[in-house]
This record gives C-alpha cells, structure tokens and sequence, in this order.
C-alpha cells in the first residue's frame, strides 16, 4: 500500500548537545509509515542547497524513501533550534528558510496512493479539496495544537484530523467535549493525542480510548509523528479503530527512547 506525507521538514538542531537529526512533521510520517510491512511510503517537501540539504536528503534516502519528488530550491532548508528540559523537548527558535512562502503544484502530487497525509506546517494543504474530487485517495492531516486555525477549515475534506491536546488537560479542561466540537467540522473521524495521558478517537458515535505505554523517556520529539503514522498504517489495512490506536501508542514507546526523532546525529 502507498502512503505520501506532503509538508514541513527541517534539520532538529540541539544547541546545548551540539547535535542534529532530520526532522520535520511530514517527513517523519513518511519515514515511520515506511517501516511498516507491506507499506510503500514517499515525502513531498522543499529542502535547502546548503549543507543542512545535502545531509537531510542523504538520510531521507538511507532510510529507504524516494526522493524524487522533493523540491530542490536554492537557499537555506529549515531548522528548529530545540532545548531539552526534563526529558521533553522545548523548540527555541524556527528558521523556516526556503520552506517560506513555497508552492506546490498539483502536478507534482503522485496521486496514485492510498494515502496523502498533510501538515499543518509546509504547502500542499491548498490541495486536498481538489484531491478529494478527483481520486478516491484517503486524505489526513495533522494540526497539532492549533484547534481554532483557520487552515481547519479543511477538514470537511479529510478522512481523518489530528489534534495534539495534552495542553487542555494541563489547563484542567476536559479534551473530550473538544474533540466532539472539531467532529463537527468534518465528515471524517478526529484523533487528539494526550501525551502521557493517552489518545481519544470519536467517529461520531462513539469515543474510543487509548492509554499510553509507559516508557523511560529519553526524547519525546516525534512521537506524535510516530502514533500517527501507525494509526494510519493501520486502518488502510483494514484495522479497527481501537486495534489502530494501540499501534499508535506502541509506536511512540519506541520513538521516545532515542535522541531525535530518526537518522544518524550530525
């Protein structure tokens, strides 16, 4: 089965350690869905000429994706400056570089997938209304943290939203009433991870419940990348909804216990 993750990449910069690895939200769907058995997956992103480029692309291809769809652009490639505070990670600074203001044409979207996952960060969201009229390809997209964006306004497009939403349980609100307002949006079902307190699903139904596994975290950069991409690869592959979530939570466990989200430190 194909998957695609179109959007943001960058290089994750730890400034204390002195040490970099590939990163970015679309990119690491791409590169954790390919780990899976009897899944093929690509990544559409813009990457930089500089030194930054020629390192992410040579790990993107050591980790077994097809880079010929990537934009090549002349200019800096994104980075996120991260600090590590208590074993989690805090973003310092962004510097989006070539990734700013880029375009994606529709025509260079390989539209012979199963699956076209988008980020609320990078291009190709503009997309996903006309890739809904013209193919029968499932169509996802993560929105982090940002309930009330106006680039939500997608989501009568999509299949299935994700919503990150440990900050509403830190703020002592219940996610579950959100979770059921952001259905109403879409006619697809809606994802909210919660961190170290588990994941919910609603369907419109009924609200599925997932707990995390508890793992001795080393890094937590990616991990929501990680659930995703095995909540996904789950149900193209014809997994219920409650099987799908137990696989996104297996995921992170084994995500959370490296330094940086995949790829070999620079």
């Amino acid at each position: 089965m194909k998957v695609l993750g179109v959007g943001d990449n960058c290089i994750d910069h730890y400034i204390e350690l002195g040490k970099r690895y590939p990163g970015g939200n679309a990119l690491n769907f791409a590169v954790y869905a390919s780990r899976y058995k009897d899944i093929e997956a690509g990544y559409i992103g813009v990457v930089g000429t500089d030194e930054n480029g020629i390192y992410l692309l040579d790990q993107i291809r050591k980790n077994g994706l097809d880079t010929d769809h990537i934009i090549i652009k002349e200019g800096t490639t994104a980075v996120t400056k991260i600090l590590i505070k208590d074993g989690d990670r805090v973003f310092d600074d962004y510097i989006e570089g070539v990734q700013e203001d880029a375009i994606l044409p529709y025509e260079n979207i390989p539209t012979s997938q199963d699956l076209i996952h988008f980020t609320v960060w990078g291009f190709g969201r503009e997309h996903v209304n006309r890739l809904k009229e013209s193919s029968e390809v499932l169509l996802s997209c993560d929105f982090s943290g940002q309930l009330e964006d106006p680039r939500t306004e997608i989501m009568q497009y999509l299949d299935v939203s994700f919503f990150s939403g440990s900050h509403l349980i830190e703020k002592g609100e219940d996610p579950e009433p959100v979770l059921k307002g952001l259905k109403e949006k879409t006619p697809g079902i809606v994802v909210m991870t919660l961190g170290e307190h588990g994941s919910m699903v609603y369907d419109g139904k009924s609200t599925y419940k997932g707990k995390a596994i508890p793992v001795d975290v080393v890094d937590t950069l990616g991990a929501g990348d990680a659930y995703i991409a095995g909540f996904l690869c789950s149900r193209i592959k014809g997994n219920t909804i409650p099987e799908s979530i137990k696989l996104g939570h297996l995921a992170t466990t084994e995500i959370c216990n490296r330094l940086g989200a995949w790829g070999g430190e620079s």
